[in-house]
């Protein structure tokens, strides 16, 4: 099972968080939402990175899910 970060257009604030603190991980996309450009959680600098975005995203909107291989 891989996991991967997310975030939710309808619960972004557009605080800007997450792309000033991790720009390698996300990045201004379309429409002047975050967007994830490192989706991917494959090991522990990315999984520190993931930890740290959704704490410091004032509206959530940040989560990582699980794809299932199936």
């Amino acid at each position: 099972m891989t996991h991967r970060l997310v975030v939710d257009p309808e619960l972004c604030i557009l605080a800007g968080e997450c792309v000033y603190n991790h720009p390698a991980v996300f990045a201004w996309g379309d429409g002047d939402h975050p967007s994830v450009v490192r989706p991917e959680i494959d090991g522990p600098d990315s999984e520190h990175a993931a930890a740290q975005a959704i704490a410091v995203c004032p509206s959530g909107a940040i989560s990582i899910v699980d794809d299932d291989p199936a």
